[in-house]
């Protein structure tokens, strides 16, 4: 009996992707929300949808995908489209910021003013208590840097990794990419992405160092005039 099963990565012929070609989604910039940032691959077989926060929205396969692409390079592929729609997210952000910052020169909000004097004990106190929070920061912020993390899709075909926000490495099972459906294949993609951004973007580490001790600090700081008055110099 003859065996007509393919295993190589042999351009098919085709009526292999007929199906593929009705079946699969059309996308366009305008069926994506208005924020979003979309990357393609150099290859244009894959496109991917990220919001302005940097996570991903959808991976799109172009239904003859195989005909522009390796099945073996498509996770390299998904990580191109992918940091090239963060890239686009990221300036995007950049700008609406420095549109969104106000005048420094404007007229500042001055910190509510305190009336408890504030002694050398309550300086060394606070000094101290935002000495730890700062070194328990630090603690975490090594720890992040130095641990690299490595997620999988639920279908275990698709696994990446990701350290301190930057993904290093992105990989799809060739042989089950050669086969698979494009919903499949996409689907667990996108479960790919999502979890290396949630895992690798700790939203804490990136607000820097926080803590009481640092917010009063921080308060006494903004108002120089209150500062001096609470410690007696001015009157």
């Amino acid at each position: 009996m003859k065996d007509d099963r393919r295993w190589g990565f042999e351009e098919a012929d085709d009526w292999e992707y007929a199906a593929e070609r009705r079946a699969a989604p059309k996308h366009s910039a305008e069926q994506d929300d208005a924020d979003s940032a979309i990357g393609v691959d150099a290859s244009g077989a894959v496109t991917v949808v990220v919001g302005p926060d940097g996570q991903a929205r959808a991976v799109t396969l172009i239904a003859d995908w195989r005909r522009a692409l390796d099945p073996r390079g498509l996770g390299g592929a998904v990580l191109s489209a992918a940091n090239n729609a963060t890239m686009q997210a990221l300036a995007r952000g950049m700008e609406a910021a420095r549109e969104s910052t106000p005048d420094s020169s404007g007229p500042r909000t001055p910190v509510a003013p305190a009336d408890s004097p504030l002694t050398a004990q309550d300086a060394l106190r606070l000094f101290d208590a935002v000495t730890a929070e700062l070194a328990a920061f630090t603690s975490e912020l090594d720890h992040a840097v130095d641990t690299p993390v490595t997620v999988e899709s639920a279908g275990g075909h698709v696994r990446g990794t990701v350290r301190t926000g930057q993904v290093i490495g992105f990989e799809a099972d060739g042989r089950w990419a050669h086969g698979a459906p494009n919903r499949e294949i996409e689907g667990e993609l996108v479960e790919v992405l999502r979890k290396l951004h949630a895992d690798g973007s700790p939203s804490r580490l990136a607000d820097g160092p926080r803590g009481p001790a640092i917010a009063e600090l921080r308060a006494l700081a903004s108002d120089p005039d209150t500062l001096l008055r609470r410690v007696g110099l001015l009157p």
